[in-house]
C-alpha cells in the first residue's frame, strides 16, 4: 500500500494541493471507496459544512470540479433551501448525496447490511514540525465517540494517508479504550485507496 502513496503529488485538474488533503476530499473519497465494495448499498450520505470548503470568501475545495474529475455526474434536483454545494452525484448505479446538516456522520452508508458512520478530518500529507496529526486524529476519535449508533454499526475515525497518520493509527488501534469502544481508524490515500476499514458482515 505504502508504495503507491505519492504524498507530494498535486492534482491540479481537481484543484488539489500537493501537501494536504481537505476534509471534504477525505469524506468523498471514503464514500466512493465504500460504494465500490462488494455488498455496499446504493447510496452514501456525505456531510460537508462551509468551513470544509471555503476559507473566508475563497473556495478552498470545489466539490463539483472534484466529483466531475473522479467520474461522478450531478443529478439535477430542485435547489430548495440548500447550500449551493449540496446535491447528489451518480456513478454507475451508485449515488453520493452531499448535505450540510450538522450533527450527522461525515459519511453514512451501508455495506453487508451494516451501517457505517464515519468522522473524517483533514490533514497534512507531508509532516511539518508540531503535532497537527496527533491533534486531528484525537479530535476525530472524540467526535466518533459521540455518535448515536447501534451495537451493529461500524464507527470509523478517518484521516488522510501519510506516514505520521499511519504510525499513529497503528499505535492507537491497540489502545484498550479504543478497542473497547470499537472505533476503527482508517486512512484515505490521494489515489482513493482506503486502509484500516473492516466491513465484515458480522459484528465484533
Amino acid at each position: 500500500m505504502s508504495g503507491s502513496l505519492h504524498p507530494t503529488r498535486s492534482l491540479p485538474e481537481l484543484g488539489l494541493e500537493a501537501y494536504r488533503m481537505p476534509e471534504a476530499e477525505v469524506a468523498l473519497r471514503l464514500a466512493a471507496f465504500i460504494l465500490s465494495l462488494p455488498g455496499s448499498g446504493a447510496m452514501a450520505s456525505v456531510g460537508i459544512d462551509v468551513a470544509s470548503i471555503k476559507v473566508g470568501d475563497a473556495v478552498d475545495f470545489d466539490i463539483g470540479r472534484f466529483m466531475a474529475g473522479t467520474g461522478w455526474e450531478p443529478i439535477k434536483e430542485p435547489q430548495v433551501g440548500r447550500n449551493a454545494w449540496t446535491g447528489a452525484y451518480r456513478r454507475g448505479d451508485k449515488t453520493i448525496r452531499v448535505h450540510s446538516r450538522p450533527g450527522e456522520g461525515d459519511v453514512v452508508t451501508q455495506v453487508n447490511g451494516r451501517r457505517i458512520v464515519a468522522e473524517c478530518t483533514k490533514g497534512p500529507l507531508v509532516h511539518k514540525p508540531g503535532r497537527a496529526e496527533h491533534s486531528l486524529l484525537t479530535t476525530a476519535l472524540g467526535q466518533a465517540l459521540l455518535f448515536d449508533v447501534s451495537a451493529d454499526d461500524i464507527v470509523v475515525a478517518v484521516v488522510p494517508e501519510s506516514p505520521v497518520f499511519r504510525k499513529l493509527a497503528e499505535t492507537w488501534r491497540s489502545r484498550p479504550l479504543v478497542r473497547q469502544a470499537g472505533i476503527q481508524i482508517a486512512l484515505v490515500a490521494r489515489d482513493g485507496a482506503v486502509s484500516g476499514l473492516n466491513v465484515s458482515s458480522s459484528a465484533g
